[in-house]
């Protein structure tokens, strides 16, 4: 489980104010063998991380589950961003959030390389306050960016030994690809449209529109599945 580890929940918590909200209330199926055997278990869910400044405009989502690594390197950009957003003052904040967004979102609908926001702090002999000076760098230039300047952390320990967890780990690596293009360029262009905007007034679109399970819907789109086949499913 991603936030079960101990680097990615020290990142979390020593970086960011946490927040845990349910969206809805968790599905639970039951399936009764008719001979005295239950079978109950949970649903796999969805999940959406928002990244919002302290008067709750929201800076950036990531929808869906990520491997670690990319998950850990994402909350870097996201206290970049913060930090990046502010600099001319919050009354520029909207403006400036609009312009990253659409600059990623039409960098992913081309395919090409999407900025990357860097630490330029770490550029000067004196540092800031709080060691942080967030400037935006091209995609095209950031391979001649200084790895330090990223601060990236990766997770360690990510070795896979059983088959079943190297199945698993597949699908997470394809989850995270898809996360990081579809979703995001359509997150991007969601918010370089709304500007500010809260959380509560986007999350029935994040999750309809990017991860598919209608919060409206009480069977998450899977309404087709379940009754396929049964025969009374229009009585």
């Amino acid at each position: 489980m991603l936030f079960s580890r101990d680097d990615v929940a020290t990142v979390i918590n020593s970086q960011f104010e946490a927040v845990w909200e349910s969206v809805r209330p968790v599905p639970i199926v039951r399936i009764d063998f008719g001979n005295g055997t239950l079978l109950t278990r949970t649903l796999h869910g969805n999940i959406a991380t928002y990244v919002c400044a302290a008067d709750g405009q929201v800076l950036d989502i990531l929808a869906g589950i990520y491997t670690p690594a990319v998950y850990m390197a994402q909350l870097q950009q996201f206290r970049l961003l913060a930090n990046y957003a502010e600099q001319e003052g919050k009354e520029k904040r909207g403006l400036r959030l609009r312009e990253y967004h659409q600059g990623q979102a039409d960098a992913l609908a081309k395919n090409e390389p999407a900025a990357v926001l860097v630490n330029q702090a770490f550029m000067s002999k004196r540092a800031i306050e709080g060691g942080i000076k967030a400037v935006l760098v091209p995609g095209t230039m950031v391979k001649h960016v200084r790895p330090s300047l990223v601060s990236n952390k990766k997770p360690t320990d990510e070795r896979l030994e059983p088959a079943e967890d190297l199945a698993n780990w597949k699908l997470l690596a394809e989850d995270t690809r898809i996360n990081e293009s579809v979703r995001r360029e359509q997150i991007h262009s969601l918010l370089a449209s709304k500007g500010a905007v809260q959380p509560e007034r986007i999350v029935k679109w994040l999750y309809k529109d990017v991860l598919h399970a209608d919060l409206d819907d009480p069977y998450l789109g899977l309404g087709s599945t379940l009754f396929a086949n049964y025969p009374f499913k229009d009585q």
